[in-house]
């Protein structure tokens, strides 16, 4: 089948994609690619819970581009999710192909970040792998749910841009 979602999301899983994204796009399971992740054994439960009968696996970023490439050849659908535009950059540095495609949700206010949008904060590091994959031809979308209007990578990056010069 294929991966019909790449996402960010600092929350992973959570009720959005189980009751809104998970109803716009094909999904068997979820593959959640994140050193973080993998290592915080409570989150890693939680995301077992939130992602009820569905099919989970819980990977480290030295695994993403193996376990992508199985997910892509795999009969089922797969939504790929981490909570960070890093990690896909990485991703793509190690040669993992998830697509053209990146959608981004919540990446909440945190120390360091600029707020540019509805639960949208950017940090220097975040900005980077976005500036990196969309120079390497991945359409970057920010969108919370499928009903919201995306807004696109230029956009975003001018806004974030326009607050970092008033700093």
């Amino acid at each position: 089948m294929a991966i019909t979602l790449v996402r960010v999301d600092d929350r992973v899983i959570h009720g959005q994609t189980m009751t809104r994204w998970s109803k716009e796009r094909d999904v068997d399971g979820f593959l959640v690619v994140g050193d973080a992740i993998v290592n915080d054994k409570l989150r890693a439960k939680v995301l077992k819970g939130a992602a009820g009968d569905y099919k989970l696996g819980i990977y480290h970023d030295a695994e993403g581009p193996q376990k992508i490439e199985q997910g892509k050849n795999s009969k089922h659908s797969f939504f790929l999710i981490s909570n960070s535009p890093q990690t896909f950059a990485k991703l793509m540095k190690n040669g993992a192909d998830f697509g053209k495609e990146l959608n981004v949700g919540p990446m909440n206010t945190r120390s360091g970040a600029i707020v540019v949008g509805r639960t949208l904060a950017l940090d220097q590091d975040d900005y980077d792998a976005f500036e990196y994959m969309y120079n390497n031809g991945v359409k970057i979308s920010f969108q919370l749910l499928p009903s919201d209007e995306a807004k696109l990578w230029p956009e975003i990056r001018d806004k974030y841009n326009s607050l970092k010069s008033k700093e």
